[in-house]
């Protein structure tokens, strides 16, 4: 039997592209007349109140009314329109990335790492955004058509990602033993629970809470400066980042 092989996981949004592909992609159908500008006003009443950081709840708010707002209307939207969108925002701002997972991807690929993302975005632009990288499994959410339209089922992933990793450790030969997992939400949580190096990476503030709880590495990432937190004698201190 061949020798196992260690593995990633990273999520997408916000954790290595600075802004979230599903939130780009509806935005976009908006601009180019796909989806109608009272949709842009539904969506308002939640993305203002984030952009603001009004509550610290803005961030759940706009994440649930996106989607929610989307899955309304998304059976009016052809496939093709839908993809064409999608391919706009990819060329415009796939290298909008942070540094830190960047560079750990790489490192790690260096490193002969089996690299997995998993993303509550759409499976098409997952994987357009993904390229890039050279990934080995790319999983988002299927989006069921029918006649080049959209059904309005959705394959879900966001709330599945460790049973996902389960799978494919068994698929694909893979080990546990000095594996790594990177997110940003509380979504990510179960997945950052069955690696051996979990990193929070500018958690939200439920995940922030669950990755002090269990002593797990936070990296947050400003500007042109990262912070490495690591859990020590029951205290967070600032560490020297080896990315």
């Amino acid at each position: 039997m061949s020798e196992k092989k260690k593995f990633a996981v990273f999520d997408i949004d916000g954790t290595i592209g600075r802004t979230s592909l599903y939130f780009q992609v509806v935005e976009e159908l908006i601009n180019s007349g796909i989806l109608s500008e009272d949709v842009r006003q539904e969506l308002n009443t939640v993305y203002l109140p984030y952009r603001e950081r009004a509550h610290k709840g803005a961030f759940r708010d706009v994440t649930n009314t996106f989607v929610e707002v989307f899955e309304k209307h998304m059976t009016s939207i052809e496939v093709s329109d839908f993809r064409a969108a999608v391919d706009r925002v990819i060329e415009r701002s796939s290298k909008h990335v942070y540094v830190f997972t960047r560079a750990l991807i790489r490192k790690l690929k260096a490193e002969g790492y089996f690299l997995i993302a998993l993303t509550g975005s759409e499976m098409y632009s997952a994987q357009k955004f993904t390229e890039q990288f050279e990934f080995d499994i790319t999983v988002g959410e299927i989006y069921s058509e029918s006649k080049g339209i959209f059904t309005g089922e959705v394959s879900r992933v966001f709330d599945k990602k460790d049973k996902y990793i389960k799978q494919f450790v068994s698929d694909h030969n893979l080990t546990y033993v000095d594996s790594y997992a990177v997110g940003d939400s509380m979504t990510d949580a179960p997945m950052l629970a069955l690696v051996e190096n979990p990193i929070a990476f500018n958690p939200e503030d439920r995940l922030f809470d669950t990755a002090k709880k269990n002593g797990w590495k936070i990296v947050v990432e400003r500007k042109n400066v990262i912070y490495e937190l690591e859990s020590k004698d029951g205290s967070y201190i600032l560490a020297e980042t080896d990315i």
